[in-house]
């Protein structure tokens, strides 16, 4: 008695019903970490961008001989919570600004 080819692929197929429950079930944690992994990374980095960006705009305003209350201002509105400082070196006239921001922080140089 002959068997055709579809009776003896749909007899495989009725084998391996359960396997690619299987195969999802060990795939998909996988897939959920390297998307939460993505995305924090991801997030990260905006978050630096955006405290580099932050930084080289106090450099900018102090360049400018804005006053601190106008920038601590300014960076209070542009992030909330987030802190800078300027420390200035006499010798050569230039001066370094850190901006922090929960565990972040970004630092730019200037010359004055």
């Amino acid at each position: 008695m002959k068997v055709s080819k579809n009776s003896r692929l749909s007899q495989k197929l009725n084998n391996q019903s359960g396997s690619a429950t299987a195969e999802i079930v060990v795939a998909l944690p996988i897939i959920v970490t390297m998307l939460i992994i993505g995305v924090n990374f991801l997030s990260e980095t905006m978050q630096r961008d955006r405290l580099r960006y932050l930084a080289e705009g106090v450099v900018q305003a102090v360049m400018r001989d804005e006053s601190e209350i106008d920038i601590a201002r300014e960076v209070g509105r542009s992030l909330p919570g987030a802190q800078f400082s300027i420390v200035r070196n006499d010798s050569d006239g230039t001066f370094r600004v850190t901006v922090r921001y929960q565990a972040g922080s970004a630092t730019a140089v200037g010359l004055q």
